[in-house]
């Protein structure tokens, strides 16, 4: 019997992806700040919603991933749906014109198109999946810890990859260049405080209105960052900084807590199991794919126009109504190939022919342990 799902987290997914989207429409739209003018302030405070999307749900994976069991059904869908997207993308560039072809042109240029986890094709996804593999070792150290100890390795965890990169990235125009920090590892840090949350089931604050304040005040002192990176930007580009949007990567300490609050917030919200927002929520990995692949440069530079957009006075407008469309249309795209996945994948998946495969497999790989 499948779980019921949590509507109000399945609800924060949904925001999630909004978030990363807008982000995308700003991003990669190459917009020149030559002023700090309200679009300016409006592309750069869209820079700290994709971030905060990331952050969330990664958070949210922590969540339930740290008390579920790893499924090969499940990792053989992700990586098959990653291949769906990419090679559907391919073809429809060898159909129709869009500015731009796939090399093909050597053996190795095809064999490497059905492995797209591997090449890293879509970074979230690829991140996402190393980590679902490894989730089950994860896991262990989750189950076995004590609480104080598992509060102490978060604190040691954020003190390296968050609080001192937030201090010292200043002098390298980014808070992901120290400590030899990546994705992946930064993946694994909110994973855990994910795993916290539900483990201890914890609440910062007992009153609510005091998370809306930290979520409030964290994305406030964000913005407000912009003017004061800008209006010290000479300054700041002597010690080495030139983003006035500096704290919108996933380890910088008000984007932390900002990601914490805002999922502590709908963690709060009291919603029943709606059918509707869990059928949206399913598709959300798939709108990233469909709006973040292939044809991101066609989408934004040649469909919705976004960098002449940016600079008009109703930027915001074309953003809200550019991000809905992708999201729409990203659904119903995701809907129609978990169709397909359902008449094809998972009949094959729940059928006898794949037990005997995994029991073999099964076989051989206790023989390989065995042997190593």
């Amino acid at each position: 019997m499948a779980k019921e799902r949590k509507s109000n987290i399945e609800l924060l997914r949904i925001v999630a992806m909004l978030l990363i989207i807008s982000f995308h429409y700003c991003f990669h739209s190459n917009y020149v700040v030559d002023s700090l003018n309200f679009n300016a302030v409006i592309v750069k405070s869209f820079y700290f919603f994709g971030e905060l999307g990331v952050d969330l749900f990664i958070l949210i994976t922590g969540y339930f991933c740290s008390k579920s069991e790893f499924s090969v059904k499940k990792l053989i869908k992700l990586i098959l749906e990653v291949n769906f997207y990419y090679l559907f993308c391919v073809l429809l560039t060898f159909c129709f014109d869009f500015g731009f072809k796939v090399k093909v042109d050597t053996f190795k240029d095809c064999f490497l198109l059905f492995f797209n986890v591997i090449t890293n094709k879509y970074w979230f996804i690829t991140m996402y999946i190393i980590a679902y593999t490894l989730s089950p070792y994860i896991n262990i150290i989750i189950n076995n810890i004590s609480k104080e100890n598992y509060k102490k390795l978060i604190i040691t965890l954020l003190v390296i990859w968050c609080i001192i990169p937030t201090i010292f990235g200043i002098f390298y125009n980014s808070t992901e260049s120290l400590l030899y920090y990546n994705r992946l590892i930064w993946f694994m840090v909110m994973y855990l405080i994910g795993g916290y949350i539900r483990k201890y089931q914890i609440k910062f604050f007992e009153k609510k209105k005091n998370t809306y304040i930290l979520a409030i005040g964290s994305f406030l002192f964000m913005i407000l960052s912009i003017f004061v990176f800008y209006r010290y930007r000479y300054f700041l580009a002597n010690l080495g900084n030139t983003e006035i949007a500096y704290f919108w990567p996933p380890n910088t300490l008000p984007m932390v807590l900002l990601s914490i609050s805002v999922f502590e917030i709908f963690l709060n919200l009291k919603i029943k199991n709606n059918k509707l927002i869990n059928v949206v929520a399913s598709t959300t990995l798939g709108i990233y794919m469909v709006h973040d692949g292939l044809f991101y440069k066609f989408i934004w530079d040649k469909v919705l126009k976004s960098t002449d957009h940016l600079y008009s006075r109703y930027s915001i407008c074309y953003i809200l109504i550019s991000t809905a469309l992708i999201f729409v249309f990203g659904a119903i795209i995701e809907l129609i190939r978990q169709f397909i996945e359902k008449h094809t994948v998972t009949k094959f998946l729940n059928s006898k022919y794949f037990d005997k495969i995994c029991n073999i497999s099964k076989k051989v790989y206790k023989k390989f342990v065995s042997f190593i």
